[in-house]
């Protein structure tokens, strides 16, 4: 498998670098980007899939548009960037339905669908899988330059999702169809991962003896077409299975580790199959074997944290970088259409009212793509001193871990600390490209996003929280994402200090808009107020200075608790 790959690669880049015209580079770099996704080495297929975009940046073809961002979005899901892989998708949906080619479109919506269930949005994830099933075509599609995905996958994820939310017989009946179309196509690794699914169907519904069964039905079926993480995860799955009898938990867990040791399987294959058994010698007292366990997780980790975290850095700055050229194209493109347009003015003697009209246009446009490529440089940066600090934090607790010769009240610190981190990071990334989307730039959404997020935030406390909003048509009355993520920060760090220092039992939110076209958030609970006056610590000097940025005002009533009012003008 391993030379029909090298050959394969051998073929693509001779191809390519045989190619005399642009259009045979821009197909022959799509394949090459293909081919790294398939080899797991996503840098790569990045890389090639900048310079597709790059041959295709000067052509007006739709379908190619279509496989760009398909890809896009399915290299941001293997990354972890799944809203990113969504906004892709998104992108790729649009041309699909200017075409009108069912397949693109299913292809599309099964990628949006992937990228919201690694987020845990199961409704959306739904809905997408669901009309990437009904809008996938009847016949066999025709041929495209893009790999496309098929029935069983559809159908598997959607089995995999009704898993998730314990829908069971759901799951059984999509699973089910799924193995037919698998195996009508004899897929390789469709037939096993189906088999795979039934068996956690079963396991989840503890039918051990059924689970039992499509589980070693699955790992045949994998050691038959050699696909060995399949094998080594249903070892793990089969050790849960039987967890009550430490004989067969030590029988699989040692398959596993013959498999890894024997064959090449990859470092998140070997997490899972780690993670799977961990618990199993945690309730059965098997210290040795715990200990090993434990050793390989932080490892894998270890290893995974060192390199992902620049792995995910150098994906996003040639994404971003590709962006950034595509927006200067875009400016280019309007500076020519401003000087044809001036000549045709002077020819058609329209002179100055037809000449103000477009200048005014054209600083609009300008205006706002100028916002857009400053957003668009903050991801990079944000990116990497947050996600970057973040990780190089959970790697410290990590290694602490590591070093404790049992489970204790520190490593539940620690683990804590983790997870905490972990949260914070999530919550900004989305903080982050919520800011980005110039879909979100109204008040209505803005509202929503302040409502959901203080909700969460005061979700499992005793606080009461009461959220209200007066503002007129706040769907039409737009705010741009700099405004909009400056406020969300303000408001954010108000909360979590009202959160760990007031001693509120109530706090509300009110968002309104007066006549003068100020945006006003008033943030008033009923605590302590300010005791000290280094309450806040660094947080109040941080709220002043974002809002003076905003050229706002900020007023605080420390008065029967506190009460916060945040003014800025909207532009």
């Amino acid at each position: 498998m391993i030379l029909a790959q090298e050959h394969q690669y051998e073929n693509l880049l001779t191809t390519y670098n045989m190619c005399k015209s642009d259009d045979c580079r821009l197909k022959s770099s799509f394949k090459l980007s293909e081919y790294y996704l398939e080899t797991d080495e996503i840098d790569k297929a990045q890389k090639w899939l900048d310079s597709t975009k790059k041959y295709h940046q000067f052509r007006n073809d739709e379908f190619f548009k279509i496989y760009i961002h398909s890809l896009q979005s399915e290299l941001f899901y293997y990354i972890g960037l799944n809203q990113f892989g969504i906004y892709e998708a998104d992108k790729a949906i649009e041309a699909a339905k200017k075409v009108q080619d069912s397949a693109l479109l299913a292809d599309s919506f099964f990628f949006r669908g992937i990228n919201e269930f690694e987020m845990n949005d199961m409704n959306d994830s739904y809905k997408s899988l669901k009309q990437s099933k009904m809008v996938y075509p009847n016949l066999p599609p025709k041929k495209h330059l893009r790999t496309l995905i098929q029935k069983e996958h559809i159908h598997n994820n959607l089995a995999q999702l009704f898993l998730r939310t314990k829908q069971f017989d759901s799951a059984v009946l999509y699973n089910a169809n799924a193995y037919r179309y698998a195996q009508k196509s004899n897929s390789k690794r469709g037939i096993p991962n189906c088999e795979q699914t039934f068996g956690l169907i079963y396991l989840a519904k503890n039918n051990i003896d059924s689970a039992f069964h499509y589980l070693q039905k699955s790992s045949k079926s994998a050691l038959k077409s050699k696909y060995y993480d399949i094998q080594l995860i249903n070892q793990g799955f089969l050790a849960d299975a039987f967890k009550e009898y430490d004989d067969s938990v030590n029988l699989y867990f040692d398959n596993g580790n013959k498999i890894i040791n024997n064959y090449p399987v990859n470092r998140s294959f070997r997490r899972h199959f780690f993670s799977t058994v961990l618990p199993l010698f945690k309730a059965n007292g098997n210290s040795e074997s715990l200990t090993y366990v434990q050793d390989q997780i932080i490892r894998l980790d270890s290893d995974v944290r060192s390199k992902g975290n620049m792995h995910v850095q150098n994906i996003t700055e040639q994404y971003i970088k590709n962006e950034n050229k595509l927006l200067n194209l875009e400016i280019n493109k309007l500076k020519n259409q401003r000087k044809t347009s001036f000549l045709q003015i002077a020819a058609l003697s329209l002179g100055v009212l037809v000449m103000l009209l477009f200048v005014i246009l054209y600083k609009r446009k300008a205006k706002i793509q100028e916002t857009l490529l400053y957003q668009k440089n903050e991801i990079s940066k944000d990116l990497h001193d947050d996600i970057g600090s973040g990780l190089s934090s959970i790697l410290i607790h990590a290694d602490l871990l590591s070093k404790q010769p049992d489970v204790n009240d520190n490593q539940k610190l620690l683990l804590s600390k983790i997870t905490l981190t972990g949260k914070d990071i999530s919550q900004r990334m989305n903080a982050f490209i919520w800011s980005l989307n110039n879909e979100n730039n109204n008040l209505r959404n803005f509202c929503e996003y302040l409502k959901q997020y203080a909700s969460n935030l005061m979700e499992g406390t005793p606080i009461q929280l009461s959220f209200t909003q007066n503002i007129k048509e706040a769907d039409h009355v737009s705010i741009d994402g700099h405004y909009r993520k400056q406020l969300f920060f303000c408001v954010k760090e108000l909360l979590n200090n009202a959160l760990k220092h007031s001693g509120a039992t109530k706090i509300m939110i009110s968002v309104l808009q007066n006549e003068k076209n100020q945006l006003q958030i008033i943030i008033k609970d009923n605590g302590v107020g300010l005791v000290k006056k280094n309450t806040f610590g660094n947080g109040l000097k941080n709220v002043e200075k974002r809002i003076s940025e905003m050229q706002g005002k900020l007023n605080i009533i420390d008065e029967m608790g506190l009460n916060v009012k945040l003014s800025v003008v909207l532009k």
